[in-house]
């Protein structure tokens, strides 16, 4: 059994968005208390399906923006 944090070495992800991706469901995965851990097959799973999530670029938002915003608010 592998942690998150070997399968995110894996597969270039940081365990945090290893364990999140599992807690949605998109991310085959063994549940042992609060412990997220994986199988080499459900590693495998996830390489063949192409399931490993891409991160979603950051959006930036300027300061005067943020600030427009949290006035109209």
């Amino acid at each position: 059994m592998l942690t998150a944090k070997e399968v995110g070495e894996l597969l270039q992800l940081s365990s945090r968005m290893v364990k999140d991706q599992a807690a949605a469901g998109v991310l085959p995965h063994h549940r042992f208390g609060k412990h997220y851990r994986f199988t080499r097959g459900d590693v495998a799973e996830i390489v063949r399906l192409g399931a490993a999530p891409v991160k979603p670029p950051r959006r930036r938002v300027s300061v005067e923006d943020l600030a427009r915003d949290f006035r109209a608010a």
